[in-house]
C-alpha cells in the first residue's frame, strides 16, 4: 500500500522515552508529535495515533517517519484544515483499500521533512480527529463485515486474479497473462523455491528477534544488504543503534512463520501460495511473486490479503 495519508502504528517493544498524556487539543497533538519525532520516541508516537485496524504497511510508513525524523532528517510538525478536496481524496483512497470505513476527520497533521544531507525533502499528511477525549492521528478501519469478506477470499482465487492481471516480464517489458499454463506447477511445499524462501524468512525473523542487523544483512539478497548496511554510501560507519531501529521498523511488514501451499515457477521467477504472519501479528495469505537474487529469492510483487489473527 502506498497511501501515506492513512497512518497507524503498532505497539513497539523498543520505546525510547516515557509515554505522553493524550493531547486534548489539536495544538497539543502537534506539540506532542514534534517532541516524539525530535527524540525518536516510538512509544510516545504510538500513543498519538488511533491504531487498532491498520494493516502492516501503514504501520511501517508511520514509524519510518519517526525513525527518519530522529536520525536522518529535520522535521517540523504543523496542522492545517481538512478541505473538501482533501476529504474527497482520502475517501477515494479508503475505497481503494476495499470499502474501508472512513474515520472522522477534524483536520490534517503535516510533517515537513528535509534530509540533513540535503538530498531530499517532502511533507507527510495525516488526518487527525477526536478519539474519546483526546485528539489523535486517525486512519481507516474495517467493519466486521468487511473483515469477513477479506477472510473468505481463497489463495486460489487471489492467484487467478494475479494471473489475469498479468505478471511483468522484464525481457519483453510487458505483462504475461499465460502464467497458469506456461509456468511449471510446484509441489505442495513449493519445491526448492519454497524451501529456500521458508529458510530465508526464518533467518530474517531470527535476526529481528535478536536485534542483529549484521545477521539481517546475511539473510537476503542485494536489497537486504543495502537496507541494513553498516556503512553509508560515503563509507562512513552507521551507528549500530540506528541500524537496529531500521531493522525494527522494517520488521513491521516482514513475513514470518511462512507456510507454503504450492506455487508456480517460470524461469527465475516464482509465485508461491503462502500463509504467514506479518510483523504486527496479522495473518498474511495469498500469492507472492519472487525473483531469483543469487541464492536468495526477493519479493517482486504479490496479491495477498491480510487481516487480524483473531476475529
Amino acid at each position: 500500500m502506498k497511501i501515506l495519508q492513512f497512518v497507524l502504528a503498532t505497539c513497539c517493544a523498543m520505546a525510547l522515552g516515557a509515554c505522553n498524556a493524550a493531547p486534548a487539543t489539536p495544538a497539543g497533538l502537534v506539540k506532542a508529535l514534534q517532541q516524539a519525532l525530535d527524540k525518536g520516541d516510538f512509544d510516545a508516537a504510538r500513543q498519538l495515533a488511533d491504531l487498532d485496524q491498520s494493516p502492516a504497511d501503514l504501520h511501517f510508513f508511520y514509524f519510518e517517519m519517526v525513525r527518519e525524523c530522529a536520525s536522518e532528517s529535520d522535521c517540523t510538525v504543523s496542522e492545517a484544515p481538512a478541505t473538501d478536496e482533501v476529504r474527497e481524496k482520502i475517501k477515494r483512497q479508503a475505497e481503494s483499500l476495499g470499502a474501508a470505513q472512513l474515520p472522522p476527520i477534524d483536520g490534517m497533521i503535516l510533517v515537513a521533512s528535509k534530509s540533513r544531507d540535503g538530498s531530499s525533502s517532502g511533507t507527510m499528511k495525516m488526518p487527525y480527529g477526536k478519539v474519546g477525549d483526546s485528539y489523535k492521528i486517525v486512519s481507516i478501519r474495517y467493519s466486521a463485515a468487511e473483515l469477513a469478506a477479506i477472510r473468505a477470499k481463497t489463495s486460489e482465487s487471489l492467484t487467478t486474479e494475479m494471473f489475469a492481471e498479468g505478471i511483468y516480464d522484464p525481457a519483453t517489458r510487458e505483462r504475461r497473462t499465460d502464467w497458469s499454463t506456461a509456468a511449471t506447477r510446484l509441489p505442495p511445499d513449493g519445491g526448492e523455491v519454497g524451501k529456500a524462501f521458508v529458510k530465508q524468512t526464518a533467518a530474517m525473523a531470527a535476526a529481528v528477534d535478536a536485534r542483529d542487523p549484521d545477521a539481517a544483512m546475511r539473510s537476503g539478497g542485494q536489497m537486504t544488504m543495502i537496507v541494513f548496511r553498516d556503512k553509508d554510501f560515503d563509507g562512513k560507519p552507521i551507528p549500530r543503534v540506528d541500524r537496529q531501529h531500521k531493522l525494527h521498523v522494517q520488521s513491521l511488514r516482514m513475513l514470518r512463520d511462512v507456510r507454503v501451499e504450492g506455487g508456480y515457477q517460470l524461469g527465475d521467477d516464482a509465485v508461491l501460495l503462502i500463509e504467514a504472519r506479518d510483523g504486527i501479528g496479522w495473518i498474511a495469505r495469498g500469492p507472492i511473486l519472487l525473483s531469483r537474487d543469487g541464492e536468495f529469492w526477493a519479493k517482486a510483487g504479490d496479491n495477498m490479503i491480510s487481516y487480524p489473527a483473531s476475529p
